[in-house]
Order: structure tokens, then C-alpha cells, then sequence
């Protein structure tokens, strides 16, 4: 065989041995960015659990907050009314109270005129 024939045929061989090598190596590389698409697949799965299961929470902590607002304002609401109808009462005691005492006052006042209007009857009626 002659030298030119030979080197024809390791260049062919070597061109094909390097396209071979350059396949397999884009292979090889193709595999591995289809494993990292794949678990990337899978993360994002995991995550949107993960987003789906705080969703829920979320929405479980905004009803029970609601709710918690809604009983506070009732029991505040009515806390401050009763603690305003309490002092009323107290104000409308201490002023009936008042009025008692100014129409005691007005009673004596009159039983005091009539027991002295009975003893000058007396008086005089004894001169006489």
C-alpha cells in the first residue's frame, strides 16, 4: 500500500474516530442537561407544593384573623358600652340621690314650719 493510501485512510479513520468522539461527548452532554431539566422539573413540582400548602395556611390565618377581628370589636363594643351604661348609672344614682336629699330637705323644711305654725297656736291659744 502506498503512503498516500495509508494516510487517506488514517485521516479517515481518525476523522471518524473525532466525529464519533464529538457525537458521543454531545450525547453525553445532552443526557446530563435532560437529568438537570428533569430535576429541575421536579423542584419546581416540590415548590409549587410547597406554594400550594402556604396558600392554604395563608387562607386559614386570614379567616381565623377575620374572625379573631370581629369577636375582639364585639367584645371591645361591648366592653366600652358597658362601661358607659355603668357610668350613667352611677351619674343618674348620684343625681337621684341629690334630689332625695333636696326633697327630705324640703319635707323638713315643712314639718319644721308646721310644728312651730302648731306651737304659736298653742301659745296663743293658751293666753287666751
Amino acid at each position: 500500500m502506498e503512503p498516500a493510501v495509508i494516510g487517506a485512510i488514517s485521516g479517515a479513520i481518525s476523522a471518524s474516530i473525532a466525529f464519533l468522539v464529538f457525537w458521543m461527548n454531545l450525547s453525553d452532554r445532552i443526557t446530563k442537561a435532560n437529568a438537570s431539566a428533569e430535576s429541575a422539573l421536579q423542584v419546581a413540582a416540590e415548590a409549587e407544593e410547597a406554594m400550594k400548602e402556604c396558600n392554604g395556611r395563608v387562607t386559614t390565618l386570614s379567616a381565623n384573623f377575620s374572625l379573631y377581628r370581629e369577636q375582639a370589636v364585639e367584645k371591645f363594643v361591648t366592653h366600652n358600652a358597658i362601661t358607659e351604661v355603668e357610668k350613667r348609672l352611677v351619674e343618674s344614682q348620684a343625681k337621684t340621690e341629690q334630689r332625695l336629699v333636696d326633697a327630705l330637705d324640703g319635707l323638713n323644711k315643712r314639718l319644721d314650719r308646721l310644728i312651730e305654725a302648731g306651737l304659736q297656736r298653742n301659745r296663743v291659744g293658751a293666753r287666751d
